[in-house]
């Protein structure tokens, strides 16, 4: 049998006993209550700073393999640079060598073997640096075999089209030479009068004299 609670306190101290539990569980109920908001603001904070760090990551990794992207094209487009550059390299080393080896043709008086491969050299070297000085020799070839006429077109041809090489005083000579000995005086005397004035103290110039 339990005992009344003012048998063992004064009915004003069971109230107010009371009164104080209810108290306590009220504040407790109140701090759970912030507690749990608490949390709740804390659990949402984590959750954005989650998706920030997810979106940075993502970005990073994007950005990650653009650059990866942009340093692997860079690298193909070197690397087809640096081919190209080999390839015409290569490509100029085989010029100079059909090159000169017309040229030793000329030097044995052989003009119809330099002919034959300064007219392949034309043909296939028409980028070369080189491609003024074998249009050169073409034309000399052509006048060592008299034939004047397609020596005053190919020399014509070299100064016409590069006016700045240092083969144009050695080409003029050689055209005056064959309009002269193809009976264009007039013509031969104005491309040796050219030649004095434009090239004065080049070697073809003091022969032109």
């Amino acid at each position: 049998m339990q005992t009344p609670a003012h048998a063992l306190f004064g009915d004003n101290e069971a109230r107010n006993a009371i009164l104080q539990l209810r108290q306590q569980l009220k504040t407790m109920q109140e701090t759970q209550t912030q507690m749990f908001d608490r949390l709740q603001y804390l659990t949402k904070e984590v959750q954005t700073l989650r998706g920030q760090v997810d979106d940075l990551t993502n970005n990073y990794g994007r950005q990650q393999d653009q650059l990866t992207d942009t340093q692997g094209k860079k690298q193909e487009a070197a690397a087809k640079v640096n081919k190209a550059t080999q390839v015409a390299q290569d490509k100029e080393i085989l010029a100079q060598q059909a090159l000169d080896e017309s040229r030793r043709y000329i030097e044995k008086q052989d003009y119809a073997n330099a002919i034959k491969g300064l007219t392949k050299f034309t043909q296939t070297y028409s980028t070369s640096k080189l491609y003024p000085e074998a249009l050169y020799w073409l034309g000399t070839s052509y006048y060592g075999t008299k034939q004047f006429g397609r020596a005053i077109e190919v020399e014509n041809r070299m100064i016409s089209s590069y006016p700045k090489h240092a083969k144009v005083p050695d080409a003029l000579l050689i055209l005056g030479l064959a309009q002269e000995d193809s009976g264009k005086k007039t013509d031969a005397n104005a491309t040796f009068a050219r030649l004095k004035k434009q090239y004065p103290k080049s070697e073809a110039a003091k022969l032109a004299q």
